[in-house]
């Protein structure tokens, strides 16, 4: 006789192939769930090419800072360029962008040459999006004040300009 195992026959395949394709479905949907989400109009992209010298250097970004405070990212302003220093993880002081587009330029760690993970938030809390490109262009800026929070290792010297058009 030619009797086979419970669960290997063609009605079994069809069912585990079943199961696989609702497990990835759910899991679509939780990392769907997980995408920032951005009051309406902000859009962000990075920008299809950047000339070398429009970052300081192609592989390293702007220069990161001498002596940051673990935890305490620095905000400077000058004129309409936001600049940011920190090291390690940390939540910077408040900012304020023009309504419109700016570009972001985020170093990398100079330890592992790894960018690190920048979520943008808008002063309400809202997050406009989490930027991991060196380079990153904001669009449709609604204008106000902005903070950065930056995820990295606790080692990591880290700086980001942000230039509005």
């Amino acid at each position: 006789m030619n009797a086979r195992p419970p669960g290997t026959g063609a009605r079994a395949a069809g069912s585990r192939a079943a199961r696989r394709l609702v497990a990835c479905l759910a899991a679509a949907a939780v990392i769907a769930a997980c995408e920032p989400s951005a009051p309406p109009g902000f859009s962000g992209t990075p920008p299809p090419s950047v000339p070398a010298a429009a970052t300081g250097s192609a592989a390293t970004g702007p220069t990161p800072p001498d002596g940051p405070l673990a935890g305490e990212p620095v905000v400077t302003v000058d004129g309409g360029g936001v600049s940011i220093a920190g090291l390690g993880s940390g939540v910077s002081p408040a900012f304020a962008l023009p309504a419109g587009e700016a570009t972001m330029t985020v170093s990398v760690c100079a330890s592992t040459q790894v960018a690190p993970f920048v979520t943008l938030y808008d002063a309400d809390d809202n997050k406009l999006g989490l930027v991991v490109e060196p380079v990153y262009q904001m669009r449709n800026l609604a204008g106000g004040e902005y903070y950065v929070d930056v995820s990295t290792n606790p080692a990591c010297a880290w700086a980001i300009e942000i230039q509005p058009a």
